[in-house]
C-alpha cells in the first residue's frame, strides 16, 4: 500500500465519520451524509481499499469511537435498528468501486447506474436488518412494508441528491485523483 492510497483512505474515511456526525433524527433511520461518503468513497478508492476503510470505520465504532450516526458507538449499536445499514457500507463502497473499476464509465448516465446499485445494496442490507432486529431483539410486531414506510421513502429523494452530488464531486475530483 503505497502513501497516495493511504491518505486518500484516510481522507476517505474522515469524511464519513464527519457526515455521520451531521444528523437529522427522523425516527429509527437518521438522516445523514453517510449516504454521501459512501458514494465517494467507491467512487475515489479501489474496490479493496473502499471496503477496508469502511470495515475500518465499523470496527472504530464498535470498539467504542463515537464515529457512528450523532457521536454514538460501542458493542451494543449492534442492536440499533440502523445498524444494518452501517453493516452494508462495506459491500456496497466495494461494489461500487468494483463496478467503477470494472465498467471504466465516463457517462454520467453510467456513473447515476453504479450509484443506484451501490444504494439499493445499502438498503437490501440495511432495511432487512432493521426488520430483524424490530422483530427479534425489540419485540416489536411489524411487517416489512412498515419497515419500508420507516427506512426507504423518506430517504429517497435525499438519496437521489447525494447520488447526484458525490458524481458531480467525484468528475471535480478525478483530475487530481
Amino acid at each position: 500500500m503505497k502513501t497516495r492510497q493511504l491518505t486518500q483512505m484516510a481522507l476517505m474515511l474522515a469524511l464519513l465519520i464527519i457526515c455521520s456526525q451531521l444528523t437529522v433524527p427522523l425516527g429509527p433511520v437518521p438522516l445523514t451524509l453517510q449516504t454521501f461518503a459512501i458514494l465517494m468513497i467507491g467512487l475515489v478508492l479501489p474496490p479493496k481499499y473502499a471496503g477496508l476503510t469502511t470495515l475500518i470505520y465499523l470496527v472504530i465504532g464498535l470498539f467504542g469511537l463515537p464515529v457512528f450516526s450523532g457521536g454514538t458507538g460501542g458493542f451494543g449499536s449492534f442492536i440499533s435498528p440502523s445498524f444494518g445499514f452501517v453493516i452494508g457500507f462495506i459491500p456496497a463502497s466495494f461494489i461500487i468501486s468494483y463496478l467503477k473499476q470494472r465498467l471504466k464509465p465516463e457517462t454520467n448516465s453510467k456513473l447515476i447506474g453504479i450509484t443506484l446499485i451501490g444504494t439499493v445494496i445499502l438498503y437490501i442490507i440495511g432495511l432487512s436488518y432493521m426488520y430483524i432486529i424490530f422483530r427479534n431483539v425489540l419485540d416489536i410486531e411489524t411487517g416489512f412494508t412498515h419497515v419500508l414506510q420507516l427506512g426507504l421513502i423518506p430517504f429517497i429523494p435525499g438519496d437521489i441528491f447525494k447520488a447526484l452530488l458525490a458524481i458531480f464531486v467525484y468528475k471535480r475530483l478525478q483530475r487530481i485523483l
